[in-house]
């Protein structure tokens, strides 16, 4: 079990490196064996979610953290973000680590833009 700041020290880290169009660092934290769960579109792998992630990740122009909680092996992030194409999107992400990698990944957003955009597969 981690503890509380290491497992937000995590999330903040993957957040950071995707943010701010670092992907590797980004990458670098996803388990091989991570389990993503989102409103739209369905990654069955860690390469297959990091491929969109920089793809989608590269839209994106802004970010602003609005607030971030954690305990033991769990951390949540809410931030919005301005996307190419789609405007402002109000994201909830929830993050479960454990030896040091995020293991699980839930998304909540409204998919409205995304699915008028052609995003849903």
């Amino acid at each position: 079990m981690n503890a509380p700041d290491d497992t937000l020290a995590i999330a903040r880290a993957y957040h950071r490196g995707w943010s701010t169009k670092r992907f590797d660092d980004a990458v670098r934290l996803l388990a091989r064996d991570l389990i993503v769960e989102v409103p739209i579109n369905a990654y069955p792998d860690a390469e297959s979610f990091a491929k969109a992630l920089v793809a989608f990740g590269g839209m994106t122009t802004r970010v602003e953290l609005l607030a971030e909680l954690a305990g033991d092996d769990q951390a949540m992030l809410l931030y919005d973000m301005e996307v190419v194409g789609l405007g402002r999107l109000r994201v909830a992400e929830h993050f479960t680590i454990r030896g040091g990698t995020i293991t699980r990944i839930r998304q909540i957003h409204d998919t409205a833009a995304l699915r008028a955009a052609g995003f849903a597969s």
